[in-house]
Parts: C-alpha cells; sequence; structure tokens
C-alpha cells in the first residue's frame, strides 16, 4: 500500500488528484489503489485519490477507510443518497487540489499504467489529456454496437468537438478544471463540458480491459440517459431535424392533397383510397407529432431542472488521511 506522502517531496511539487466515481466497487478498490501507487511512486509529485461514493449496499465504504487508516493519500466523499456517475464526478473535482487531475473509473478497466504518459504530455504542455479507446474487451456486443453507434452520432451532430471513442478516462489541467467548476449542469456530461471549454488537448490511445471484478452498473437505461445528456445540451439537431421533419410533411401532404383533387376531377373521385390514405397518414403524423413532442420535452424537462437551482450534490462524509493538500481560501494549495 502507499503511504502518505512525507517531506521529501518540496511544498512547491506539483500535486496530481485522481478522482474516481464509484458504487458497488469492494472487490476492486485495493487492487486499484496498489496499482495508481505503483505509478504514481517513481513520478516525484505529490499526489491524492479522491474517491466520490455513491451510498452502496456492499462494503466499498468500509473497504475505504480501512485504507485511509492504512495511511493512503485517499480523500472519500460519501454523499447523502445516490446521485449517478456525472454528479460525483462533479462533486469529485470540486474537492480535488491537484494541479492536474487524472479522472478514471474504479473497475480497473481503464489501466491506471496510462496515467503516466498523461502526466508526461501535461509536462509538455497539453492542458487536456484524452484516453481513446481502440477496443474494448469483454463487453457485451450489443451495448459496444450501441456505444460506437452513439459517439458516431455525437461526432457528427455536436456543437463542440468531442473526440470518437474517448469516456471519462482523462487528465485535466487545474485552470481547465477551475473552468469546468463554472458548468453547474445537472446533467454535465463531462465528455462534453470538457470540449466546450476548450484548451489544449491531445489523445493517448489504448486498449481497454474486462472489468477486474464485479459487474458493470450503468444498465442500459442508464446509459440511454447518458447518450440524453451527451446529444441534449450539446446540439440543436434533434429540435431542427423535428422542424425540417414537420414542414417537409407538411409540404408533401399539401402536393398529395392537390393531386388528388386534380385526379379527381380529371377520373372520377373513389369512395375508399381517400380514406385509406388518411388513415396511413394520420398514423404517420402521430408517430411524428409524438415524437416531436418527446425531442421538445427532454429539452423543456432539463431546462426546468436547471432552473430549479437545487444544489447538485450533498455529501454525508467527508474523510481524508492526515497531511493530504487541501485548497486554502483562495483556492491556492495549503498542506496540513
Amino acid at each position: 500500500m502507499s503511504e502518505v506522502q512525507s517531506s521529501k517531496f518540496q511544498p512547491q511539487s506539483p500535486v496530481i488528484s485522481i478522482v474516481i466515481p464509484l458504487y458497488r466497487e469492494e472487490k476492486n478498490v485495493v487492487p486499484l489503489v496498489d496499482r495508481i501507487g505503483q505509478v504514481m511512486a517513481p513520478l516525484g509529485y505529490l499526489w491524492e485519490i479522491v474517491f466520490a461514493l455513491d451510498p452502496s449496499p456492499d462494503r466499498t465504504r468500509e473497504v475505504i477507510m480501512d485504507l485511509i487508516a492504512q495511511g493512503n493519500p485517499i480523500r472519500l466523499l460519501t454523499f447523502s443518497r445516490r446521485i449517478g456517475k456525472p454528479l460525483s464526478l462533479i462533486a469529485g473535482l470540486d474537492h480535488a487540489v491537484g494541479d492536474a487531475c487524472v479522472i478514471i473509473d474504479a473497475d480497473l478497466q481503464d489501466p491506471p499504467e496510462l496515467i503516466g504518459e498523461m502526466i508526461q504530455k501535461w509536462k509538455q504542455g497539453y492542458q487536456v489529456v484524452l484516453a481513446q479507446r481502440t477496443s474494448r474487451k469483454g463487453e457485451n456486443f450489443l451495448y459496444l454496437k450501441a456505444a460506437q453507434a452513439f459517439y458516431r452520432i455525437l461526432e457528427k451532430i455536436s456543437e463542440v468537438p468531442v473526440p470518437r471513442d474517448t469516456g471519462d478516462y482523462r487528465l485535466l489541467d487545474a485552470r481547465v478544471v477551475k473552468e469546468l467548476s463554472t458548468f453547474r449542469e445537472r446533467h454535465g456530461f463531462l465528455r462534453g463540458l470538457t470540449a466546450a471549454v476548450g484548451f489544449k488537448t491531445t489523445v493517448i490511445p489504448y486498449e481497454r480491459e474486462p472489468r477486474y471484478s464485479g459487474k458493470t452498473q450503468i444498465s442500459f437505461a442508464g446509459a440511454f440517459d447518458i447518450a440524453l445528456d451527451g446529444i441534449v445540451p450539446f446540439s440543436r439537431v434533434p429540435v431542427r431535424l423535428l422542424l425540417f421533419t414537420g414542414a417537409s410533411l407538411a409540404v408533401i401532404a399539401m402536393v398529395l392533397a392537390l393531386l388528388w383533387i386534380i385526379l379527381g376531377v380529371l377520373t372520377g373521385f373513389s369512395d375508399k383510397w381517400p380514406f385509406v390514405a388518411l388513415g396511413l397518414l394520420i398514423t404517420e403524423l402521430s408517430g411524428i407529432v409524438l415524437t416531436g413532442m418527446g425531442i421538445l420535452g427532454e429539452y423543456l424537462v432539463r431546462s426546468y431542472e436547471e432552473t430549479r437551482d437545487r444544489p447538485l450534490y450533498i455529501i454525508d462524509t467527508l474523510e481524508e488521511s492526515a497531511g493530504l493538500p487541501r485548497k486554502g481560501p483562495d483556492n491556492t494549495q495549503s498542506k496540513q
């Protein structure tokens, strides 16, 4: 295990924060902290792990508390209720003090060994370092294909450039984290928000491994919610597509009505086919109207949720190792 960092580090040494959202990951926490410690030890930086924990029915919290007691440089946020991964990430970044912040999942699908290369890119002047998946081992075939389709759709319609096949695994400079903290969005989609903030960005390709233990905590419904979080706030295309479809159908309906009148005048009106055509047209228009209402509803509901101005999260408890760096009143680092 990694022990709390000692005086061998200078007070001016850069601090690396590693933010990890998690839920029901009791079997993954110890090997994750071990591997992070092995990566960080030879780099010579002060570092901390910020766990952002959705209240779990398993022993995830107890395992982390044991790691804190053993002297690992950990800050543990436990929320008052389950808030989901996007808000957990925001909370973790809010409580990170690093000159750079690395975001990584707890399931060890994203190898901690990539952190060293990310830091090297950061030292070269890049303020955003994204890990780009070249393969995703051990994942459900349908889920994988749906994810690939989502990234390609997002790439086409998003108003900000979101690199294809990049998840939440990334390094963010403290300046980027500071600017991200001004985006207090309840449905914060980190990949889109990072792109919206901008700054000098690079990409590191890697192969994603299967989960170390357990099963994914994101259902298809949860993945669909994340997809909406990525599309709705960052693209007008769904609404404009709805407008275009409605206008096109209106024109088509008028043309067909005109043709029907002309044919009726020339050949006589049938007693049957207009009713069939009308039934099909009503069915089609009803589907379009309901789809349109759903699209507009997503935008309206999300706008309403933002105007309520409720806190994004409530922290039930905050535990941390002694000697971790902290933010002072002016958001600068201090060390106890």
